[in-house]
């Protein structure tokens, strides 16, 4: 059977430094790729062109919606792929896409993307979310939005979930703050005629978080979880990530365990939840507490799209953590199995390492 042609649509301005990585994760999945100029001055387009893209320009109007759609008009697959330049598609997950559209699948997909977050690259400081990249090609999808632009239409809640990958690095902190100013601007400007739309305003929190504005991003989640309470509606689950995250790191530990319960009520499948309770409690010296927490979060990963996820949260974090509360109970056998688990997990976690050296001298000493 003959599979259905794929398009990649992106919009762009003077990306040079990463759009190369961004089309070289493409070139060889894509039927054609659709790349919508909004007035660089730079060698994107010419790098856009050694990939055989097809450029089209586009007057920048504030709006990303607006050259979203843009680049849709062009289009000519039975699918589109929205990618940013600053993003590329994962090299195993993303060779298996062709071969997973069909005719009979929903209009949207959703995939994994993981957002580096941290001065420079580090495969382990991300954050997860699913979200819809995959679009049917019919134009009664557009999108809407002058920022954290969203597909919408008569068919734009049936959804199906693909199990690709896209990196994304432009929340590393050098990327981050070079857009903060730009982002900042619009999302104030869409405040104005949208003011109580939730997702605007998360989307406000993260980027004063990216502009390490803590106080204000704290003040924001709690006045919004504040707000749909008095209006008797389950708080988004967004909103919790950045309370309870932005708690932990303050060390205001007493602080965040007065309602957590409350939010795993709303939000039982959050993984998230579960392991920033685990943190909680142990740095409460409820270590038992703790490991029920970490213990539930490994069983509850949930792919919902509304959930913004720690990368690893469900593994080698909570099984490291698992380890450490052995520990500090004097189950040194089980802290062992638990820190063996989190390195089989990721290698690379140092906190298990430095965990299973100290268990090993430990024992060897006692021997």
């Amino acid at each position: 059977m003959k599979r259905p042609k794929l398009s990649v649509c992106m919009i762009v301005k003077n990306e040079e430094r990463h759009i190369a990585r961004c089309l070289e994760s493409v070139q060889h999945i894509a039927d054609e790729i659709i790349v919508v100029d909004t007035g660089s001055n730079d060698r994107t387009e010419d790098i856009c062109s050694s990939f055989h893209a097809q450029i089209y320009h586009h007057k920048w109007e504030q709006d990303f919606s607006q050259a979203r759609n843009a680049s849709l008009q062009h289009a000519k697959g039975e699918w589109i792929l929205i990618l940013d330049a600053d993003e590329e598609l994962d090299p195993d997950t993303g060779s298996l896409l062709p071969s997973l559209l069909t005719d009979s699948l929903p209009p949207l997909g959703c995939v994994k993307v993981v957002n580096y977050t941290g001065k420079q690259w580090d495969e382990n400081e991300a954050l997860e979310q699913r979200q819809i990249r995959l679009l049917r090609n019919q134009r009664n999808i557009t999108f809407t939005g002058r920022v954290c632009e969203r597909p919408e239409g008569e068919e734009a809640s049936a959804t199906f979930s693909l199990p690709c990958i896209i990196h994304h690095y432009g929340y590393l902190e050098q990327e981050a703050q070079q857009k903060h100013k730009r982002n900042m601007s619009l999302l104030n400007a869409a405040l104005l005629t949208s003011s109580a739309d939730p997702s605007l305003i998360f989307q406000k929190a993260a980027e004063y978080d990216r502009g390490n504005e803590h106080d204000k991003v704290l003040w924001l989640a709690r006045d919004c979880i504040n707000e749909h309470k008095r209006k008797k509606l389950i708080p988004p689950p967004a909103y919790y990530y950045l309370k309870y995250k932005l708690l932990i790191d303050a060390e205001r530990y007493e602080e965040a365990e007065q309602d957590i319960n409350e939010a795993l009520a709303h939000y039982p499948d959050y993984c998230t939840l579960h392991y920033y309770k685990g943190i909680i409690k142990y740095q409460l010296k409820k270590a038992r507490e703790a490991i029920t927490a970490f213990e539930a979060c490994q069983q509850t990963n949930s792919e919902n799209h509304l959930y913004i996820q720690v990368k690893g949260a469900a593994d080698f974090r909570s099984s490291c953590w698992l380890g450490v509360c052995h520990a500090e109970l004097h189950q040194p056998m089980t802290a062992v199995l638990y820190a063996q688990k989190a390195l089989k997990a990721n290698p690379k976690c140092s906190r298990a390492q430095r965990l299973f050296s100290e268990l090993i001298k430990d024992q060897a000493a006692h021997a």
